[in-house]
């Protein structure tokens, strides 16, 4: 019998017919990008200006989640990078006040270090902490304005407490004070001294007057961080400029709009300068 009429016996098993083919992909791919979203990286996108210039709002983020995870026997440590957050580290967190939000801030105090707010300036342990990447807004029509601030350098009008407001005392140097989380004002150009407790970490905003952050609803756990950005993936102008704020997608509609928007004005709306930058 020739080899163009004989019959080829496939093995059990071996013909599992189309759709159970493309649905074990369909379940590999979905396993593994959940491994790695659970365990090694995510993307984030940043709604807000409270981290500008650093970040701009649009940047889409790339987020190392193995870099603060706490190994649990030492060949982890050895094998994978892991490590404690260091001061001045960027790093994504879970909001206190609402765990089902991610915030992005910049780790500027450890436990045990103490921290004081004198007319804008942060010293850390008895040092002035400034460089390139605090802003301050001198001018609402100039936008943030980049250090270093040095105390001899005008960094704007200070915060204005209401004639015959008694300032009380900042309610968060003991973190479980007030759990509740309430914004409270009056502390964002003056605060302290207050020493950072044992298990938190202080996190500040880097465009100063523009930032609810750890002046305002107090330490941060160190158990409710992320991880650290490494990357800007994608930089997208919301609305066209700078200033817009992002609309987060509450529902699949919202995440269809936004990617219909993000598609009809990818060319022109994309900060391709940004593109692929490292944040620091």
């Amino acid at each position: 019998m020739s080899g163009a009429n004989s019959l080829q016996v496939m093995p059990l098993g071996v013909r599992k017919g189309f759709l159970r083919d493309n649905l074990e992909v369909v379940c590999f791919a979905t396993l593994l990008i959940m491994f790695f979203k659970t365990f090694v990286g995510q993307q984030f996108s940043i709604p807000s200006a409270s981290m500008r210039n650093t970040l701009m709002i649009g940047d889409h983020l790339l987020v190392n989640k193995f870099l603060f995870a706490v190994p649990q026997w030492s060949w982890e440590e050895r094998l994978f990078p892991m490590r404690a957050p260091v001061r001045g580290d960027i790093i994504v967190f879970r909001y206190p006040g609402d765990r089902e939000q991610d915030w992005v801030k910049r780790c500027v105090a450890l436990p045990g270090d103490t921290v004081r707010i004198r007319d804008k300036r942060l010293f850390v342990n008895g040092r002035l902490v400034t460089g390139p990447w605090e802003y301050h807004i001198l001018d609402s029509a100039q936008g943030p304005v980049p250090g270093p601030w040095p105390p001899g350098r005008d960094a704007g009008p200070l915060e204005r407490i209401p004639h015959g407001l008694v300032r009380p005392s900042w309610p968060y140097a003991d973190p479980g004070v007030n759990p509740a989380r309430e914004i409270v004002f009056g502390f964002r150009d003056n605060l302290g001294p207050v020493t950072v407790p044992p298990g938190h970490l202080l996190a500040l905003g880097d465009n100063r007057e523009n930032s609810a952050d750890g002046r305002f609803w107090g330490f941060l756990p160190l158990d409710h961080l992320r991880g650290r950005p490494f990357i800007i993936w994608w930089s997208f102008r919301e609305g066209g400029n700078d200033d817009t704020e992002a609309d987060m997608p509450r529902n699949p509609g919202d995440v269809l709009m936004n990617f219909l928007d993000g598609a009809r004005h990818f060319l022109t709306w994309t900060r391709w300068e940004r593109t692929g930058k490292v944040p620091r």
